[in-house]
Order: C-alpha cells, then structure tokens, then sequence
C-alpha cells in the first residue's frame, strides 16, 4: 500500500508561496502528531526556517498559533518547546470544537446557498456508494474540509469564523494523520460520510437546532475514532504504513551557538 502523498508533503521539505504561517504550522503539527517532534523537545526558529525554506517571520507566528493552540509552550529566550500530546489533548480539541462549530452551525442555518447544500448533498451520497479504497477516503477528505468551511464562512461572525479556523487547522492534520494510520483497514474506522450527509440534510431542512446537534454528534465520533487510530493498542501502524519521520533533530549541536529567538 502506498503512502498518501498528502501526509508526506506536508511534513518536510520546502513549501510553496501562499500562506506562509498556516501552511508552517501544518508542517509542525504534522511532525508533532508523527512523532517527528517529541514531547519536551525545543524547536530553534532557525532551524525551522532552513528545514521548510521560509524566513523565520512565518515561522514565528506558526510557533505563536501553535501555543495558543496548547501544542507548545513559548519559553522566555528559549524559544518553543514541545508539549506531550496524547488522548486527552484530543479530548480536549474536540470540547472546544463542539462549543464553536455547533454554534458555528447553528448560526450558519438558512445562510448558506440552497444549491450549494444541494451540490454538497449529491456528492457526498455518491461517494457513500463507493467502495472503500484510498480514492474514496481521499475525496472524503475534501468534502469535510468543504463542508466545514462552508460552515464557518457562513456563520455571521467573523470572530467565530477565526477561532473555528484555528481549531480546524490542527484537526485536518490530526485527521490526515489518522487517515494514513487507517490506511491498514482500508479506512474502516474513519468513515463519516453518513454524519456529514445527517448535518447537510438538516440544513437545508432549516432545522437549526437539530444542524447543530447532528454537528455536535459528528465531532464526538471524530474525536473517539482519532483516540482509537491514534493512541489504542491496536494503532501501530503497519509494515506499509511505517512512520514517515525519525526524530528531527531541531535544537542546537553541543557547544554550538544558537541565536534562538525571544521574541516570539
């Protein structure tokens, strides 16, 4: 079985022009989650910057977003420093995830296109006809992020739209992650193309508060099929899916003199 692509791009290697900071803090959140960065390790700006081909202006706010993420901790002339990240970080993700996309959600009832809704609803029952191979779980992917980015977009609130964005930046990479670990069960475990379709329906059915439930319910079920990929005994993954990533070796050689920044 062949490693998706999308799960190596986004963990070394240079990046491409856009943005610069969301796509750096992808990149470490994917090494995060992979073990690439291990709990308690520092991350040298500069270094950073060489690894991903960037200056370390990006780098610096990725490392501020990921803070007040809780992935790191931003130390005084140190730099950042790894935080550990296991089930009850997911848990925690997911708790704040509920409060903002079921409102989010909720306030995006009777805002969004009939004809987008209905483009949606089309094909995601096409692709719940669809075999479960690679291809599948691929477009799976596309439409959740489409499906909650048109929430987000539409929700009225242009502060809600930038905290649900935060939240959902660190979530794609913990699903693509957990998708590439799922890979072993032909993506068995993560199949939520029935929980979309269910939050869909409701809005075009205008039914806000039943939206918003079907949305809470949905990102329940995400965060236990990511502690079950992710974390559970049986999450090793296979010969075919080995880790991508030996632990990256970021932080200054002995006796080398790093100017590691303070001002994050």
């Amino acid at each position: 079985m062949s490693i998706p692509s999308l799960i190596v791009s986004t963990v070394n290697g240079p990046i491409s022009r856009g943005n610069l900071r969301q796509q750096v803090t992808s990149r470490i959140l994917a090494a995060v989650f992979q073990g690439g960065f291990h709990s308690g390790q520092r991350l040298v700006v500069q270094r950073l910057s060489e690894l991903y081909e960037v200056s370390p202006t990006p780098v610096r706010e990725a490392l501020v977003e990921l803070a007040a993420l809780g992935i790191v901790e931003l130390l005084p002339n140190r730099g950042a420093v790894v935080l550990p990240f296991g089930p009850q970080q997911v848990r925690e993700i997911s708790q704040i995830r509920r409060v903002l996309e079921a409102e989010g959600t909720r306030c995006a009832c009777g805002r969004i296109l009939p004809a987008d809704l209905e483009a949606l609803q089309q094909d995601l029952i096409q692709l719940g006809s669809r075999p479960q191979d690679e291809h599948r779980d691929r477009d799976a992917r596309t439409f959740d992020t489409k499906l909650h980015g048109l929430i987000s977009i539409s929700c009225g609130s242009a502060r809600l739209t930038a905290e649900i964005d935060r939240y959902l930046t660190l979530f794609r990479t913990l699903r693509d992650v957990s998708h590439l670990r799922d890979a072993a069960t032909n993506y068995s475990r993560s199949d939520d193309v029935s929980e979309h379709l269910e939050v869909v329906v409701k809005l075009q059915e205008l039914d806000a508060e039943g939206a918003a439930q079907a949305m809470d319910h949905h990102i329940r079920s995400a965060s236990k099929t990511l502690e079950e990929v992710l974390f559970s005994a049986q999450a090793a993954p296979g010969p075919d899916a080995a880790p991508l990533l030996n632990n990256l070796d970021l932080e200054s050689d002995p006796g080398e003199s790093v100017e590691v920044d303070g001002d994050l």
